[in-house]
């Protein structure tokens, strides 16, 4: 199977999770539409990894954003679910993920602040099937060359 030259990756989660202090890890400066520290629009930003070019796409974690979450889905390469490994496994997180995987979209799980508490790694397969599971921190940038590894290595 032929590598994507571009790869299109929606970043979705729960909110409050780490999904804007990810994209801004990765790559620096994105243009992100806060009010009052919550996301209200698509966040959005690229960068070039070995000549193949990487859009990223936050989505707003409340709710009510739901219908921006699937329409930024469409024509997507993969989802990258931020879990917050302070709050665990939460419904959802579970709701988010199963309506991935109605639409049959390919996913990973990057299970974020884990220097700040563990999750217990069955827990997602007991739940889940991702493509990938990465522990790590946005904010200490821990994992984050592990994310850009599966994206370029990784046939979906």
């Amino acid at each position: 199977m032929k590598k994507r030259d571009e790869i299109k990756v929606v970043v979705i989660g729960s909110s409050d999770v780490g999904k804007t202090t990810l994209m801004e890890s990765l790559i620096g400066n994105i243009g992100k539409v806060e009010h009052r520290g919550i996301t209200t629009a698509i966040d959005y930003g690229s960068l070039t990894v070995n000549g193949r070019k990487i859009h990223f796409f936050g989505t707003p974690g409340q709710k009510r954003f739901e219908f921006m979450r699937d329409l930024t889905l469409k024509g997507t390469t993969l989802a990258l679910v931020v879990l917050d490994a302070s709050k665990g496994i939460t419904e959802e997180d579970i709701e988010i993920i199963k309506s991935l995987e109605s639409k049959n979209i390919p996913y990973g799980i990057f299970i974020n602040k884990t220097d700040i508490k563990k999750i217990e790694l069955d827990e997602i397969s007991k739940y889940f099937s991702p493509k990938f599971v990465i522990e790590g921190s946005a904010l200490k940038k821990i994992g984050l060359n592990e994310i850009l590894n599966h994206l370029l290595n990784d046939h979906f």
